[in-house]
């Protein structure tokens, strides 16, 4: 921003010598009101937030080693300076090698216990595949179960045909014999009847005899039929015991495989227990491989993380510290931050990133370029009186020093071509500098320096100031004005030029000695000028009393506390 060329200078230069005139009421004819005339001229004009605060370091840092241990030295005092990698401090190295040591024995029970898991997994694999087999096994018992089952009961049911052909000639022998015992009685009986009939047992004697013949025939062809074996009527009671042993032996059979089945189930149990040990084993081996990677990595030294000075030492050889105590605090001596208060009614105006300016009361005439980081989202309430913080950062007195360098070796490539700077051009051109000012700047670059702003110019680092002049320290009460909204190239006039009637601006024109008041449009303004949109051209003349003092501006000044309003002319009409 080329705030150089701030329209205080401009008005000032082009100042004219004073006149009076009378005007209002007959009283205020009686006492003559002094005025000089302004001319109306093209400038930039910028509205800014002003508040109070104080300098903080923005970089900082708090540095801690980074395990437990017994502190060997620390290397540097409050207030040194140091640079980015140089050594702070040292912990004690017996302490640590002996946890090294430590780690390194847990390494090696971790790989021992991973073998021991390794072969678990083997062995419980070889019992499952035992396991297997015993299953196999039992089923081929099983199976051979079954089949002496199938053998018994067909031996079984080849006893119950003979035992019921048997069965068949001896009830056929049992009715014949009862027959003839019947016939034996009728032929001796003299009682007659149905029962006593001869004829009648005769019958049943022959009816008995064909059946026991039959019967006996039937036996005989079971027991000459290949299929029975040759069985004998004895052998019954035996081929019945060996069917209830192999049914038993069928039962156990079964019971075997159920046993053995659940048996690889729990074998493959015990495989994945011993795999989810080995996993774990695994596990606690990589943990221990890692953390003994990470502390041979440890470092036992506290480094600069980068240039600056120590703030703060709190530890000395001998203390034992805890990883994560505050060793020592370093600050970069180049980065600094203001936290000020902003009313509730300007704060809606401020946006992150916003440009700011940085005034220095231990350094008059100094403004520092800044940007607005942090922006709090609540607000701070004292005696009923709104604020918000906000907070913004210095440029580094370094990055302006690069900056003017640069503008330098571009400002001599300018005088080396026999050229104005651009910056002295348009200042020459906008009428804010005359040429012979210009060059008297010129020779002073050619000396070897850079040349100063135009009078009266804030909110910036004037250029014929040397960097070694400018240190800044922690807690300087600061000024931080922040921009919020700006115009380049437009028609100002001072604020006392200015004069409201109702809803309308008027000012005071002379031309030629004569003077009357004209109805003007106005557009922002500062506590110093306000910009006219309509009514006065470039070049006009208007009237400002003399030793006026209080401008109105609508620049807001906020302090710790609240608004602070300036008094002056009424805002300008937008």
């Amino acid at each position: 921003m080329k705030r150089w060329k701030i329209i205080t200078a401009l008005l000032l230069l082009s100042a004219v010598a004073a006149t009076s005139f009378a005007c209002g009421s007959d009283a205020d004819e009686a006492t003559a009101v002094e005025y000089q005339e302004v001319a109306v001229q093209r400038g930039d004009l910028a509205i800014e937030i002003n508040a109070s605060g104080n300098l903080a370091l923005s970089q900082s840092d708090e540095l801690t080693f980074e395990i437990d241990g017994t502190v060997d030295e620390v290397l540097v005092e409050e207030g040194d300076t140091v640079t980015e990698g140089q050594v702070l401090a040292r912990l004690d190295a017996a302490e640590w090698e002996d946890h090294l040591k430590e780690l390194e024995d847990g390494l090696t029970t971790a790989e021992r216990q991973l073998r021991t898991r390794e072969r678990a997994v083997t062995a419980a694999e070889l019992n499952l595949d035992a396991k297997k087999r015993l299953v196999t096994a039992e089923e081929r018992d099983l199976l051979q179960a079954q089949v002496n089952v199938q053998t018994a009961q067909r031996a079984l049911d080849i006893m119950t045909d003979v035992q019921e052909a048997q069965d068949a000639v001896d009830e056929a022998e049992v009715n014949l014999q009862v027959a003839k015992v019947r016939l034996q009685e009728s032929l001796q009986s003299s009682a007659g009847g149905e029962g006593g009939d001869p004829n009648y047992w005769l019958h049943w004697i022959s009816v008995y005899t064909n059946q026991l013949e039959e019967a006996r025939e039937e036996l005989n062809e079971i027991l000459t039929d290949p299929y029975y074996g040759g069985v004998t009527i004895s052998e019954i009671y035996l081929k019945q015991q060996q069917l209830d042993l192999a049914e038993k032996n069928l039962a156990a059979a079964e019971e075997a495989v159920d046993v053995a089945r659940v048996n690889v189930v729990e074998a493959g149990e015990d495989i994945v227990d011993a795999e989810t040990a080995l996993a774990d084993a695994q596990q606690n081996l990589a943990d221990a491989e890692e953390e003994l990677d990470e502390a041979r990595e440890t470092s036992l030294e506290i480094t600069a993380p980068f240039d600056g000075f120590i703030t703060r030492v709190n530890a000395e050889g001998g203390d034992e510290v805890m990883r994560g105590t505050v060793i020592a605090q370093i600050a970069d001596p180049d980065k600094f931050e203001a936290d000020i208060l902003v009313s509730e009614m300007d704060i809606v105006q401020v946006k992150l990133g916003g440009e700011a300016w940085v005034e220095v009361d231990a350094l008059p005439g100094i403004s520092l370029p800044a940007e607005v980081t942090h922006i709090s989202p609540t607000a701070t309430i004292q005696s009923g009186v709104v604020n918000y913080g906000v907070t913004v950062e210095v440029k580094p007195v370094e990055a302006i020093r690069r900056e003017r360098q640069a503008a330098k070796e571009q400002a001599m490539q300018d005088i080396a071509a026999g050229e104005l700077p651009p910056r002295l051009q348009q200042a020459v051109e906008e009428g804010s500098i005359t040429r012979e000012q210009a060059e008297e700047m010129m020779k002073k670059l050619q000396k070897g320096g850079l040349p100063s702003a135009p009078a009266g110019k804030t909110g910036q680092l004037p250029l014929s100031t040397s960097l070694e002049d400018i240190q800044l320290r922690e807690g300087l009460t600061v000024i931080v004005n922040i921009i919020v909204e700006e115009k380049t190239n437009v028609l100002l006039v001072p604020n006392q030029a200015i004069a409201q009637q109702g809803t309308e601006s008027y000012v005071k024109v002379s031309t030629d000695g004569v003077v009357q008041e004209r109805l003007v449009q106005t557009g922002i303004s500062n506590w110093q000028s306000t910009e006219i949109t309509g009514g006065l051209d470039e070049g006009e003349t208007v009237l400002v009393p003399e030793g006026t003092t209080a401008a109105v501006s609508t620049t807001s000044q906020n302090k710790p506390g609240g608004k602070m309003p300036l008094f002056g002319p009424p805002p300008p009409r937008k």
